[in-house]
């Protein structure tokens, strides 16, 4: 039985995104509008660093295209008890892949791209817990590529993990699905609240809230330029791709 209400996803606003003749469609509850930013429709120039509104060179080069915050009550309820918050990236993979790393359509390849941000992310985080105990106790990271679940939505085909230091904040939920041979895009998505109650009622309001996200990452629409589709299609061999 549901035990949330949220965003109403039946009257949406589509935030449409051209990014190198790949069409990207996110829909935005409109009650959601208020919290919600977004990049200019068109992005262009791909190759270029002024691009991207993170350009540090020991990491990915970012350009951030919408976010926004989906907020929960519980049914009867109008006092807000969580919130979802959605954070779209276009990432540019350049020299930060794995040398046995040869495209972003392979899907072995791009799994084990995949655990290599993941272990990255743990390395960052042991780095500033230092303290062993707290490590194992509270550091959720998937430990192999057999824990990255994959996920096929309306022809995409998406990449999924949660990883985080739990004693922090609640782990983040990270999709990514490739857009170019060179660029990822990545869906994060943080959960806030939900921690009233006892810990048996919280897990079942994130359960539940997680839900909703799966929801939300299958209404993505993504429209591949013929280029891009063309080269999917001959990786995978896959003609309905």
């Amino acid at each position: 039985m549901n035990q949330l209400q949220g965003p109403n996803f039946e009257r949406v606003t589509i935030s449409s995104f051209d990014i190198d003749g790949t069409h990207l469609y996110i829909p935005i509850p409109e009650e959601c509008n208020g919290d919600t930013q977004t990049a200019d429709s068109k992005v262009e120039a791909l190759d270029c660093d002024s691009t991207y509104d993170v350009r540090d060179p020991s990491y990915f080069l970012i350009k951030y295209l919408l976010k926004s915050t989906f907020r929960y009550a519980a049914i009867g309820n109008e006092l807000e008890v969580g919130r979802v918050r959605i954070e779209a990236d276009l990432l540019k993979v350049d020299l930060l892949r794995p040398k046995i790393f040869k495209t972003n359509f392979s899907q072995d390849d791009f799994i084990g791209f995949y655990f290599s941000i993941l272990k990255d992310d743990e390395c960052t985080y042991i780095a500033s817990i230092n303290d062993k105990e707290k490590t194992d106790k509270y550091l959720i990271i998937p430990k192999s590529i057999e824990e990255i679940k994959e996920l096929k939505f309306e022809g995409a085909s998406w990449l999924f993990a949660v990883s985080g230091y739990a004693e922090v904040t609640k782990p983040y939920r990270r999709f990514i699905t490739p857009i170019t041979n060179n660029h990822i895009l990545s869906i994060m998505v943080s959960i806030g609240g939900f921690d009233f109650g006892s810990v048996e009622l919280e897990q079942e309001l994130v359960a539940e809230a997680d839900q909703y996200i799966l929801d939300f990452i299958k209404s993505i629409r993504i429209d591949y330029s013929p280029e891009t589709l063309a080269e999917i299609q001959r990786v995978r061999g896959d003609v309905t791709a």
